[in-house]
């Protein structure tokens, strides 16, 4: 008992505090985010999940670089802890809504996953209807990831970000993966001032049959290097997208139906601006990406 009690506790750490840092998974069948979102029709849940996917979306396509310059040839590895924290704002706690038939079909704003309390309605025999209040109170969604890079080839590096938590007693299966290359601009352009580089980068992320969600982007990046300072940047296009499954329980003649729907995030293009430290083997990283949601980054990593 003590084995399995202290298993569960790691991978709680693990889920809240090393991946997502936003969801303590309890040790019931239930809980009650997903609680709020079987309540939910599948236009209604649209609206209440959408600054989540933005800004997870937005998270995971967060971090992979640090630097545009990247060596001809040569062994480089890198191991980094890489930490995410997009930000939100009051626009992102409310939605939209429209209550089931037989409600009035007049919409109102009430609570996404990240508001306040659900708002209510009422019909003309005074019975009322609420929404899902909002589940998790803050002001940034925090994702945190392992990640390691390793060149050179031709001016070409590989960039990997992998994390599987078996299944643990009540605990679902837990998978991150995440994968990238980049490749040397300044190599095709002799006695440029900075470097400059190019990249692609994918992740996926699951989470039992609760969540699974997908990743990427398109990006250059610049650098330039003063001693052991760092000033980097980088301009990017991307797409994250967040598949929701489940039996709807809410109220109506839909109840107990089945709704699988795909959520897209609304950042596109992002830019991003941030200063590295190299002290001999150790480098810290910290940036900020602008965009349709505004993520800060930052990164203690190891390497040469």
């Amino acid at each position: 008992m003590k084995v399995m009690h202290y298993s569960r506790s790691v991978a709680r750490f693990i889920l809240t505090g090393f991946l997502t840092g936003l969801f303590s998974l309890s040790a019931q069948a239930q809980n009650p985010f997903e609680d709020a979102i079987k309540q939910l029709n599948s236009d209604n849940v649209r609206g209440y999940l959408q600054p989540f996917v933005n800004s997870f979306g937005a998270n995971l396509n967060s971090g992979f670089y640090h630097t545009a310059k990247i060596d001809e040839m040569g062994i480089s590895i890198k191991i980094d802890f890489v930490g995410m924290a997009a930000l939100i704002g009051d626009a992102e706690k409310t939605y939209s809504a429209v209550a089931p038939f037989p409600f009035d079909q007049t919409p109102v704003e009430t609570a996404t996953l990240f508001g306040e309390q659900g708002a209510v309605v009422r019909n003309e025999y005074g019975i009322g209807y609420k929404f899902q209040n909002g589940q998790v109170k803050t002001s940034y969604v925090p994702t945190a990831v392992p990640q390691l890079t390793i060149g050179n080839v031709m001016g070409t590096e590989a960039v990997i970000r992998y994390v599987p938590i078996p299944e643990l007693g009540d605990f679902p299966k837990v998978t991150l993966f995440g994968i990238g290359v980049r490749h040397s601009i300044s190599r095709y352009f002799p006695g440029l001032p900075v470097d400059l580089a190019a990249g692609v980068f994918y992740n996926k992320f699951t989470i039992g049959d609760i969540l699974d969600a997908k990743a990427f982007n398109l990006g250059a990046q610049v650098s330039k290097s003063f001693s052991v300072l760092t000033l980097y940047g980088g301009l990017g296009y991307e797409t994250s997208s967040v598949n929701v499954s489940y039996t709807y329980n809410g109220f109506g003649a839909a109840q107990n139906s089945q709704v699988s729907l795909d959520l897209d995030g609304e950042n596109k293009i992002r830019a991003t601006a941030g200063l590295g430290l190299t002290l001999a083997v150790l480098n810290l990283n910290a940036d900020i990406s602008v965009g349709k949601v505004t993520v800060a980054s930052g990164s203690l990593g190891f390497g040469f």
